[in-house]
């Protein structure tokens, strides 16, 4: 029990924060990143393609698609669940999930190939 009770207070500080915000409030910067209200959010659990120095055409169309479809995502959606993880990446955003209409972004891009799932270090590159 006091064992329990010890990992619960260590982990206390590092829960994630779930808030309900207005769709309308996100700017979609690229397929894995958002801007809210002047915060810069890595959506983490997947990669999608750069359209930033992407490093041949099939990677910046794949980028666009990807930053396209989660626009779209959005459209005509009132509200969404934006999950505020701790720790920032090495760009200093925050780490995010989002939640549109009850289902991951990361689940839908990844489930569309427009991403990978990616949980941090190397990525594998998209040119072939």
């Amino acid at each position: 029990m006091l064992k329990t009770l010890a990992i619960c207070v260590l982990l206390w500080p590092v829960a994630a924060t779930a808030e309900l915000i207005p769709a309308s409030s996100i700017y979609v910067v690229d397929g894995d990143t958002i801007d809210v209200q002047g915060d810069r959010f890595r959506l983490v659990g997947f990669d999608t393609p750069e359209t930033y120095r992407p490093k041949c055409d099939f990677e910046l169309a794949l980028g666009r698609a990807a930053t396209s479809r989660l626009r779209n995502l959005l459209d005509g959606v009132q509200r969404v669940d934006l999950v505020v993880l701790p720790g920032r990446d090495r760009y200093d955003r925050g780490l995010a999930r989002l939640i549109v209409q009850q289902v991951d972004v990361a689940d839908t891009l990844v489930s569309e190939r427009l991403a990978r799932r990616y949980d941090g270090g190397k990525r594998s590159g998209w040119c072939k």
